[in-house]
């Protein structure tokens, strides 16, 4: 983009970032104080404390109580190992059970991190190409540790990653070209479908994700598949829905009533998030059903389940384990690598009950 259209915030930290770099202060000298900076940027305290908190996250500064703010030895930074999270721009606009996912995995990366090693750098890219604050990024950080959420959304940066040298792992999904912690989606599906049949239900409905939208949506569905054929039973097109809102659970009520608006006659319903089975428990309240006497309902992913009453069982994904996987088994392939990397290891977990 444009230098204009970069905020205001990276552009003060890109400069200075540049005078540390190009040996302005030297390792351990003190760096100049906020008054002095604001009158050189004329930016607000706001904006200036944004950049500084970022070079210190990056590695750049770092701080000492009571003493103030120093230059950090760089020739220490660049041997210590980089880990940056890239996320689409989209996917981090999410909310709801999308944003729980991602905050849970950011957990997971950070416990596995522990105390004494470096911050890590979310950064947010624009999809299907490297836009100009992720080339800015790269070219001013040494190779480490990349975790890219999703990569789908953008093939071109897996390639740039490794061509760079990094340690480069997808996150909650499979690819082929790099090495890769997902969960499996399609156990998901089978679990909460087989639930249902385990408790007497006959016609099971699936309120999904657009199946073109996320790959987890149509591995949860081919479990639901593979547990209705497990059990002798045919798969009723009628009771399956896909849809999308901006807010989730409003996508499992519109579902579940245009279930009841076309006589499908569910007893059992899979949600494919927490969201759309809670909104589409509200539906079915709101149409006088039982629950769980006429109808039961479960749901996939555990983010928000425990909040719903009445009481909704739910597939727990491990999303938390999965940014620890990351993390853990990167560490271990580097060490044992020397930075050579291996590729395309698949890490798959598990998925399991809760029953309320």
């Amino acid at each position: 983009m444009p230098v204009t259209d970069v905020p205001k915030y990276e552009q003060v930290k890109r400069s200075l970032v540049k005078e540390i770099q190009t040996g302005r202060w030297s390792p351990g000298s003190p760096f100049p104080s906020e008054s002095q900076l604001l009158q050189r940027y004329k930016v607000s305290r706001p904006t200036l404390i944004r950049s500084l908190q970022e070079m210190v996250r990056e590695g750049y500064l770092y701080r000492e109580q009571g003493r103030g703010t120093f230059v950090a030895d760089l020739s220490k930074k660049a041997r210590n190992e980089t880990v940056a999270v890239f996320i689409s721009n989209e996917a981090a606009e999410l909310s709801g059970d999308a944003r729980e996912v991602q905050l849970r995995m950011i957990n997971g990366i950070q416990s596995a991190l522990g105390q004494g090693r470096p911050t890590m750098a979310v950064r947010q890219t624009e999809p299907n190409k490297i836009d100009q604050d992720t080339k800015w990024f790269l070219d001013q950080t040494p190779p480490g540790m990349a975790l890219v959420i999703e990569p789908s959304f953008n093939p071109a940066l897996i390639r740039e990653l490794q061509d760079r040298g990094w340690n480069t792992w997808a996150l909650n999904e499979p690819c082929p070209s790099c090495n890769s912690v997902f969960i499996d989606q399609d156990a998901a599906g089978y679990i909460a479908t087989k639930y249902l049949l385990d408790k007497g239900c006959k016609r099971i409905a699936i309120l999904n994700g657009p199946l073109d939208a996320y790959w987890g949506f149509e591995a949860r569905q081919q479990g639901y598949y593979r547990a209705l054929k497990e059990a002798g039973l045919k798969t009723d097109p009628a009771l399956l829905r896909q849809g999308r809102h901006a807010i989730d659970s409003e996508a499992g009520r519109a579902m579940f009533r245009d279930l009841m608006d076309t006589n499908a006659k569910p007893d059992g319903v899979v949600g494919a998030s927490d969201a759309k089975a809670m909104g589409a428990i509200a539906a079915a309240q709101e149409s006088g059903l039982s629950i769980p006497g006429d109808i039961r309902f479960v749901s996939i992913d555990n983010t928000l389940a425990e909040r719903s009453d009445p009481p909704l069982s739910a597939v727990s994904l491990p999303f938390t384990q999965l940014g620890e996987q990351a993390v853990i088994q990167a560490g271990q392939i580097q060490k044992q690598a020397e930075g050579k990397v291996a590729m395309n290891m698949q890490i798959c977990l598990q998925p399991t009950l809760i029953e309320r």
